[in-house]
């Protein structure tokens, strides 16, 4: 059971590269030598008296540890085609949003598709990310599935906890019984966590559970208070600053931390690249080139029990990266068990073909389409506050807020106080009533979009400045069974994501295009965001604080209940 990795060939000719400068993992350094290897190193020559001048630099291929493959909208195989010639060779995947909209059977046959990375799994651990009181979506993941999916060799960790109060509750739940499950299918393997703005007693408490990383946005002072506690920081992009690195410079902390991506959007990835992209900005901020590459290749092997990769030594795979230019990382090859993948003028020498897929997971999204009359905008008349979402324009968190209003009855003019209307249709075949919000400093100019790719669940997110245009965009991603639909009085452009309405079947630099489209709408429309996309998907994410929203309406992230707009 599991993905077949591609097998060490005993017959393939051993090669040798000559006049190099070879990473040393043991004293972070570079040694002048020469490297004999077939699909494994078999021999390194070093020579500790190195003469001057140039030369190309190997390093160990990349390993991303902490990763969503369905954040850049795309299958296994096409995400490897494209990560290859940015030098990552390895990739632990919590593939939870595939789970959400899938269940277990569903997982599987996405994590079964080929690629020429090697694709290692984290179990999705939180399916849905809250409770199915809180949120809908295909089926939950509990200790029965997560047995299940121990028995695959490829499922290396437990992927993110994310449900903070499961943690801390002392009931028995569905978190604590898949932790307990994991730590009796696979001892000793890691869990990894998910604990934003979590401190003091309750982080001590959440680390005791077994889950001890985090891979969420950091700053100098939680980067001392997690390490001393004991946790392993998987640093991601937007946590790269010069305070974070200056912390992260200190040589103790070398095996404490990693670098990883979480999170790349398609049009990100084929203009910025992948890990690479991290490394670049912390190489820039003034970490030393030979620390990042440590935190990028040795240290992600070693917390993933990943011991045959992730530097070069006799007997470890052959995957490594020749680079012409260390200060940045520039990439001159790729070689993955040996075989070279990748060559800067020649592009991506080998690559792998998506195969057919299965009828249903092409036609997934199960609602009838929509009528205004099912957004219920009506309210008593008189003078009142209700609560609304705003958003952290930097961030991913939001925040509770109140619109003082002066109403006469009937629908509710939300427009003339700056709002704009958001709701989460639900798309599992229930045909759940629409639970509508507001919104502050969201479309500023008339539209909606409504998109089926929304954190975690995947339900239908719509944005919109009317109900008539939430509808029109509604509409149309039901019709087209899956996508991004962006919807102005005159015009409409569609983005489809037809597996599964997170997932789409064309390649990288075709669906880097479409998702750019999606951005300048975005932006257009006055939705400011660090990562606008993002931003968006997530405002239906009832774990990442504060007010989000789900199908079953407004969410208090912390206390895990549903909030009424109308009566706060």
């Amino acid at each position: 059971m599991g993905r077949s990795f591609q097998p060490i060939d005993e017959q393939v000719t051993v090669n040798k590269l000559e006049n190099l400068w070879i990473y040393n993992s043991a004293y972070q350094c570079f040694d002048w030598g020469s490297i004999t290897f077939g699909p494994t190193i078999e021999h390194v020559q070093r020579d500790y008296e190195a003469p001057g001048g140039g030369g190309l630099y190997l390093i160990p291929g990349f390993i991303d540890i902490h990763m969503h493959i369905e954040s850049s909208m795309t299958t296994p195989t096409e995400f490897s085609n494209a990560v290859l010639p940015h030098g990552t060779t390895t990739i632990v995947a919590d593939c939870h949003e595939v789970a959400n909209v899938f269940g277990v059977e569903g997982l599987c046959d996405y994590m079964d598709l080929p690629s020429l990375v090697d694709v290692f799994y984290a179990i999705p651990s939180s399916v849905p990310s809250t409770s199915m009181e809180l949120e809908t979506n295909f089926g939950p993941i509990d200790a029965e599935q997560v047995k299940a999916l121990c028995k695959r060799k490829d499922v290396i960790a437990l992927g993110e906890i994310m449900n903070a109060n499961d943690l801390f509750s002392e009931s028995d739940n569905r978190t604590k019984r898949i932790i307990d499950t994991f730590k009796d299918q696979k001892p000793g393997f890691p869990i990894e966590g998910h604990c934003p703005r979590i401190t003091g007693e309750m982080l001590s408490r959440f680390i005791a559970s077994g889950v001890d990383s985090d891979h969420t946005q950091q700053t100098a002072a939680s980067i001392r208070e997690k390490i001393s506690a004991g946790m392993f920081l998987e640093i991601q992009r937007k946590s790269v600053s010069k305070e974070v690195i200056d912390a992260l410079k200190a040589p103790e902390l070398a095996g404490r931390f990693c670098f990883c991506t979480d999170d790349v959007l398609p049009d990100m990835l084929a203009k910025e690249g992948h890990l690479d992209a991290v490394l670049s900005d912390a190489l820039r901020l003034g970490m030393r080139p030979e620390q990042v590459i440590y935190a990028a290749t040795y240290s992600p092997s070693r917390r993933m029990n990943l011991l045959d990769r992730g530097q070069i030594a006799p007997g470890r795979r052959a995957d490594f990266v020749l680079l012409d230019d260390l200060e940045t990382l520039r990439i001159r090859s790729v070689y993955k068990n040996g075989s070279l993948v990748y060559e800067q003028g020649s592009g991506l020498l080998a690559r792998t073909k998506l195969p057919a897929l299965k009828k249903e997971y092409l036609h997934s999204i199960h609602r009838m389409p929509l009528t205004a009359e099912q957004f219920d905008l009506s309210l008593e008349s008189g003078e009142r506050d209700i609560t609304v979402i705003e958003r952290e324009e930097s961030t991913t968190f939001t925040r509770f807020a109140k619109q003082h209003i002066h109403h006469g009855g009937g629908g509710f003019s939300f427009r003339q106080y700056g709002l704009s209307l958001i709701a989460v249709v639900e798309r599992y075949g229930h045909e759940a009533p629409i639970i509508s919000a507001f919104m502050k400093n969201g479309l500023t100019k008339e539209g909606a979009i409504c998109s089926s790719w929304a954190h975690d669940s995947h339900n239908l997110l719509v944005l919109a400045t009317s109900v008539e245009l939430a509808v029109r965009a509604v509409n149309r991603v039901i019709a087209e069974q899956g996508g991004i639909a962006l919807v102005d009085e005159t015009e409409e452009t569609f983005i489809p994501l037809p597996y599964g309405g997170i997932i789409s079947i064309e390649p990288i630099a075709v669906l880097s295009g479409q998702i750019q489209q999606v951005r300048t709408w975005l932006v257009d429309h006055g939705y400011q965001a660090r990562e606008e996309i993002m931003n968006f998907a997530v405002l239906s994410l009832p774990v990442s604080p504060e007010l989000k929203i789900s199908d079953k309406g407004l969410v208090d992230v912390r206390k895990q209940q549903l909030v009424d707009w109308k009566n706060q």
